[in-house]
């Protein structure tokens, strides 16, 4: 059976081309058991395309068509083509590129091009170096991601990669369309496959009747095996649904709206204006905060366990903080402030997904306690969004030292929101660090052990500390604590970002990546140079007052 199919696939995909007339609705719902979960198709199709490609959608560089995660998973499934030979693998380090001997004007390579004994050498001590719990390089952990690349691929490559077929029973392992015997005997296996040849032969001849006929009798035979062992339908919808609505897309689009919309009706003093401003931004929260509901209920966990995941949630968080604070003070810059930021946050989310990986995978065995999970991680990182509202009102003060110096009264309003919300960011990473220490004497049988992260999240609430007390205390004046509002955050963007993607480094391990350094550095060089601006604006401001005193004095 499976020589005659390969046979089948191997004739006709020599004259098939890709078109955009075939209907995978019903194949989206297909349940394939991958990395510890039961997943519709369309959740594999995605994850893959992204984890081996870093994109959403692949370019067939034999037609020049634009081809969606479903219509590729199904090419590498049914072997339409040789994927070995398929640039579809990313790799964007220059140094690993040059240790391959790769073109370094080349971003896609070939499984082929790539799983070269080179790498297979650099691997292997990895993963010695692993075993040995040693740190590994920066190069060694490109590597290591590119080598995960590698095996994503092959493990959608063949009809008998997928794991469709539900067992008998919950203890025994989910199969591959080719192995159905191996469960059911040969006569489902026989149903089975034909199911499966015709929809194969639908998909390469790009038949929509026979495609969608055969995917409808498949979907039916795989579920009828055990439909004890399948998720209910209302599941599997509500996972494609959040797939394809793009709800942090629509987030993004309200939040533009209100941020635009209070900048334009600035001046305005109809009040309906402003609340039409604080509807949107209100609009763009609930969409935010269901959009993470739906990946809770999809994944049975608070969603905080990569990069990706706490992207969102600390601008979802970041948002709620200034929506709250926009209705106790009324003043715009709360919305005016961070909407920009919680822009930026899910826009990265989205675009980069070859550094913030945004598939629901298994936990590792240090975050399986729910309890401590949701309540250490949430509470760090709303100290994070907290900091985030700091940052973003802190910008619309120094903006005011730069553009207008003279609105003293309105510079004034604006550092002390920037201590309110400073002082909510302390309170909450303060919690989170010592829940952190309790999390951390159950898990691995120590409060505090000088770990990357939590040195820097002491660094952090220290930096904020100092700022918070300085003001009380008058050591500060306003103008250091909107510079503060800016600086402190750098300590926030290493604990968050740097120890995870640039250190690489402790026992914080099933958080880190790879990717995004530039964007760090320059984020960082346009903030220092953004407190630069607006210190040299002040010294020049009060250089100017203090000489037109002295003028008046002396005439």
């Amino acid at each position: 059976m499976k020589r005659a199919l390969i046979l089948l696939l191997a004739i006709t995909s020599a004259t098939a081309a890709f078109a955009d007339d075939l209907d995978f609705s019903t194949l989206r719902y297909l349940v394939v058991y991958k990395d510890v979960r039961k997943k519709p198709l369309d959740t594999v199709a995605i994850e893959t395309l992204q984890k081996i490609s870093g994109k959403r959608a692949f370019v067939d560089p034999e037609s020049g068509r634009k081809m969606e995660p479903m219509d590729v998973l199904l090419s590498m499934w049914l072997e339409t083509r040789d994927w070995s030979q398929t640039p579809v693998v990313l790799l964007t380090y220059q140094p690993l590129k040059e240790q391959l001997g790769l073109p370094v004007d080349q971003s896609l390579f070939s499984y082929k091009q790539l799983a070269t004994p080179k790498l297979k050498e650099i691997l292997t001590r990895v993963q010695q170096k692993e075993n040995r719990d040693q740190d590994l390089t920066r190069d060694e952990r490109e590597a290591k991601v590119l080598g995960q690349r590698l095996s994503a691929l092959s493990d959608v490559v063949g009809p008998d990669t997928l794991e469709v077929v539900p067992p008998p029973s919950a203890k025994d392992k989910w199969a591959a369309v080719t192995q159905v015997a191996d469960h059911y005997g040969a006569q489902k296996q026989a149903e089975v496959q034909k199911a499966f040849q015709a929809m194969a032969t639908g998909y390469v001849q790009r038949d929509p009747e026979t495609f969608a006929v055969a995917s409808r009798d498949l979907s039916k035979l795989l579920r009828a095996l055990n439909p004890a062992l399948y998720p209910s339908f209302d599941n599997l919808r509500r996972e494609v649904r959040y797939n394809s609505f793009h709800l942090f897309r629509k987030a993004i689009a309200l939040y533009a709206f209100a941020f635009i919309w209070m900048l334009a009706t600035w001046r305005a003093r109809n009040p309906g204006f402003y609340w039409a401003g604080v509807a949107a931004f209100a609009g763009g929260l609930a969409v935010h905060a269901y959009a993470f509901y739906l990946r809770i209920m999809i994944s049975g966990r608070p969603p905080v366990t990569n990069m990706y995941e706490s992207v969102v949630w600390v601008s979802c968080i970041a948002a709620l903080f200034a929506l709250t604070l926009e209705l106790a003070y009324r003043q715009r810059y709360y919305i005016v402030g961070v909407a920009p930021l919680s822009i930026v946050l899910l826009i990265l989310a989205d675009q980069f997904p070859a550094v913030l990986d945004s598939s629901i995978g298994p936990l590792t065995p240090v975050l399986r306690d729910n309890f401590w999970l949701s309540v250490h991680v949430p509470t760090i990182t709303a100290g994070y969004a907290a900091f985030f509202v700091t940052l973003g009102v802190g910008h619309i003060a120094l903006g005011y030292y730069i553009c207008a110096p003279q609105a003293k009264a309105t510079i004034a309003r604006l550092e002390t929101l920037v201590y309110r919300a400073m002082q909510i960011g302390v309170l909450l990473i303060a919690a989170g660090t010592i829940l952190g220490g309790i999390w951390a004497h159950y898990a691995w049988g120590r409060f505090w052990g000088w770990d990357p992260k939590e040195v820097w999240a002491l660094i952090t609430l220290l930096c904020y500390l100092i700022p918070l007390h300085g003001r009380v205390a008058g050591w500060l004046s306003d103008f250091a604590l909107s510079v503060a509002s800016v600086v402190c955050f750098l300590p926030v963007l290493m604990a968050w970002y740097g120890v995870n993607f640039v250190l690489g480094k402790g026992l914080h391990s099933y958080g880190f990546g790879v990717g995004g350094y530039w964007y760090a550095l320059a984020f960082v060089a346009v903030e220092l140079a953004f407190v630069g601006v607006a210190a040299w604006r002040r010294r020049r401001v009060n250089l100017t007052a203090e000489s037109g005193i002295v003028g008046r004095v002396t005439a």
